[in-house]
């Protein structure tokens, strides 16, 4: 995942509060590759890559060792976020219900009710670079902070 761009870039995740089918996704990824190719911090050009994964969750990845990011580059990734969950109908930014996967079933939980699936996966939203998630993005629900 990501294997041109360096571990330590940092990581966000955006997961739909549902499955996203394959029309939406290439909207997703057509439009935020657009996006990625104008995002800059303070005048300067951000390196990174987006990625779909598991059908639920969009992944903006940027090599901070190019170009730093700042606050302002974030809230427009944000709103870029936010206005294209809007045009498809999802909700990526609700916190509070997270998924789990056993094998190939997936599980949307509110955060409260995880500690109820021992034997399941949870994928852990708390991960903020791309070695992290690439070795704790998906762990065992009894291992996580959840």
């Amino acid at each position: 995942m990501f294997v041109h761009l360096p571990a330590n870039s940092k990581v966000w995740i955006y997961q739909a509060n549902r499955e996203l089918n394959s029309s939406e996704m290439s909207f997703l990824l057509e439009n935020l590759k657009l996006f990625i190719q104008d995002w800059a911090a303070h005048g300067s050009q951000l390196y990174g890559d987006v990625s779909i994964e598991d059908n639920r969750f969009v992944i903006l990845v940027v090599d901070e060792s190019k170009t730093g990011v700042s606050g302002c580059s974030i809230d427009t990734s944000v709103r870029k976020i936010k206005e294209l969950g809007t045009e498809i109908g999802v909700d990526f930014f609700n916190r509070m219900n997270l998924y789990l996967k056993k094998e190939n079933e997936f599980k949307q939980v509110h955060i409260s009710e995880v500690k109820d699936f021992p034997d399941w996966n949870v994928y852990n939203p708390m991960v903020t670079n791309l070695q992290e998630l690439r070795e704790n993005w998906l762990i065992p629900v009894n291992q996580s902070p959840f």
